[in-house]
């Protein structure tokens, strides 16, 4: 009877693990791709210069493995040289918001988000070039200039939405807290 309550109690162990599914962490993928829909090469021609009224079409990947459907947000701030990065607990809040855009994302599956942008004029100030530009549709005028234009700097922010809050949030217990980069020269 022991002998029988010992295999039972180890072949039903072995079931039992060999049928568990282990335990899943859950997470955002997310990145910005390039018109050719490439993690690189956002500019077409040399290096990261952009020139005015050249438009410019991206787009964002975004992958929801968090266990549910999720609300995102992804924020864009345009920055230079000495902007303060954002981190994984604080976005760049210094930094001007010049636009947004969200997305409702099934667990398992990734939406793509389109982004677009062009420089409409430039205007020296200060020592400073300024941007006027034409982010998804709408009219921006930066917040921040760059010496001789350059060494500009698009930050994108991934925040979720919380139910309990009735807001979006940024940080660690958002499940994001999560930002990107891209770098350019107005020329």
């Amino acid at each position: 009877m022991v002998l029988l309550a010992t295999f039972s109690l180890v072949y039903s162990s072995i079931a039992y693990y060999a049928l568990s599914r282990p335990p899943a962490q859950s997470f955002f993928a997310w990145g910005v791709y390039s018109q050719n829909g490439s993690l690189s090469n956002y500019f077409s021609g040399v290096g990261t210069n952009v020139t005015t009224h050249k438009v410019l079409s991206w787009h964002f990947e975004v992958t929801n493995q968090m266990g549910s459907i999720q609300y995102v947000g992804i924020v864009y701030r345009l920055g230079n040289s000495t902007s303060k990065n954002p981190n994984a607990t604080d976005p760049a809040s210094t930094i001007p918001q010049i636009g947004n855009t969200s997305s409702f994302i099934p667990n398992g599956h990734t939406a793509s988000i389109n982004f677009a942008w062009i420089i409409n004029s430039e205007k020296q100030a200060g020592g400073l070039l300024t941007l006027n530009m034409t982010v998804n549709g709408q009219q921006v005028s930066s917040p921040v200039g760059a010496v001789k234009g350059l060494k500009f700097r698009f930050f994108f922010e991934l925040w979720t939405y919380d139910l309990a809050s009735n807001s979006f949030v940024y940080g660690p217990n958002s499940g994001s807290g999560n930002w990107l980069q891209i770098w350019f020269n107005a020329v």
